[in-house]
């Protein structure tokens, strides 16, 4: 199944005429010094080309963007159009990975694989995104595959219980983001500033969510995007608009959200195991980043409150982001 996704999105990609930029972002929770719980997720993204002017073109993204104008905030003539394409890959796995025999008293191993597809559309202050999604868990993800070549890339401790993983199940649901430059400064030292927020819903059947958060960040030749975290509400939106600018530039940012947790699929399908999800968690997120006229990488670190009733201690993870503009 994973592998049908991958040639899906091969399949796809054309669809947008030209992909622009191409982003690949890893999550990991090595990178803060532990294994567990949310432990490895990878994604590899596509923003198509920008239109405008879709009143005079027949592309494929202005199609979709036509269909879509009688949505909130979709200006059909006025906006940029892009279509995106994500394919990502989540592994989740209980604290004690050197077990093979299953803790109930701690989360069960799962794997989840699933496909982006969606429309953004945006002007020099706000951004809007529509899109849907279609996955799987189990087996079929590949997420036993995946964990295991990370690991025995980084060096650690192979784990043991991926035999006792959740079956297979699709999933599917449809998600909104919306993003607002709030406040840009420029001071005397060429410095910049920009300050934003963002607020979204993921209406899915594996971890539907609504959430919120702000940001701010300083730096030189800031990068032309609307969302520089790679690891929270982005998604394909933090890609949006990037490689607008030209020339090199840095960037420094922090942001915090908050996100309720409408519906869990650990909760809901693991019921031998002792998994509870509070209503919401509140973090935080970190981190820098530098950019060229065709390449970006930003390093980041997330925490955030445990979203298991079970779990006082917070739940951490950095996160790599490159994309390239093609």
């Amino acid at each position: 199944m994973f592998l049908r996704f991958i040639l899906l999105l091969g399949v796809l990609l054309p669809v947008s005429v030209i992909a622009s930029t191409f982003g690949l972002s890893w999550d990991n929770d090595l990178f803060v010094g532990s294994d567990g719980h949310y432990t490895n997720g990878v994604r590899i993204s596509w923003v198509g080309e920008a239109h405008d002017h879709c009143e005079s073109n027949s592309n494929v993204t202005c199609g979709v963007a036509d269909f879509l104008s009688p949505l909130p905030g979709i200006a059909f003539r006025d906006d940029q159009h892009a279509l995106t394409f994500s394919l990502e890959q989540m592994m989740i796995t209980p604290k004690d990975i050197s077990q093979s025999a299953p803790n109930y008293n701690d989360l069960p191993y799962a794997g989840y694989s699933n496909l982006e597809m969606g429309l953004f559309s945006w002007d020099d202050d706000s951004l809007v995104g529509y899109g849907m999604r279609l996955g799987v868990v189990g087996p079929s993800s590949g997420a036993e595959q995946s964990q295991k070549l990370a690991h025995k890339v980084t060096g650690s401790d192979e784990p043991q219980g991926w035999d006792n993983q959740l079956g297979t199940d699709l999933i599917g649901g449809l998600y909104f983001i919306n993003a607002r430059r709030f406040k840009q400064f420029q001071w005397d030292s060429a410095l910049q500033g920009e300050l934003g927020y963002a607020w979204g819903v993921d209406a899915n059947n594996f971890h539907g969510t609504s959430s919120a958060g702000g940001f701010f960040r300083v730096g030189h030749n800031l990068p032309r995007n609307f969302i520089p975290d790679y690891a929270g509400i982005g998604t394909a939106g933090s890609l949006v608009g990037l490689f607008d600018g030209t020339g090199f530039g840095w960037e420094v940012f922090i942001s915090t959200f908050g996100e309720y947790i409408g519906y869990s699929y650990l909760e809901t399908h693991a019921r031998q195991y002792n998994v509870e999800t509070r209503d919401g968690v509140l973090g935080v997120t970190a981190g820098g980043g530098v950019h060229w006229d065709t390449f970006s990488f930003t390093l980041a670190i997330q925490s955030s409150t445990s979203p298991l009733r079970s779990r006082d201690e917070s739940a951490s993870f950095g996160n790599m982001s490159f994309m390239w503009k093609i």
